[in-house]
């Protein structure tokens, strides 16, 4: 269970590095890179993933976990979706 917070906690540290950058960078509007659309991509995945695991174990933290998947699916639509 460590293991697993760990690799949890490095996988939303460098994704967030990831993702804030763009979100502050000069140009807002720019359509973000495939890498780091591919890991707001993968990081909907994971806590949607999370949410479906916890729900029975505990709803309180599944729906943060969800809340975070839809926040992240925001973003996607935003700055990702290739018209």
């Amino acid at each position: 269970m460590l293991g697993m917070n760990r690799r949890y906690l490095a996988s939303l540290i460098i994704l967030f590095t990831s993702v804030v950058s763009p979100v502050f960078g000069e140009d807002k509007h720019k359509q973000w890179s495939e890498k780091s659309c591919t890991d707001v991509y993968n990081a909907i995945a994971i806590f949607s993933s999370l949410a479906e695991k916890q729900w029975k174990i505990d709803e309180e933290k599944a729906a943060r976990y969800a809340s975070a998947a839809a926040n992240y699916a925001t973003i996607y639509e935003t700055v990702c979706k290739r018209k």
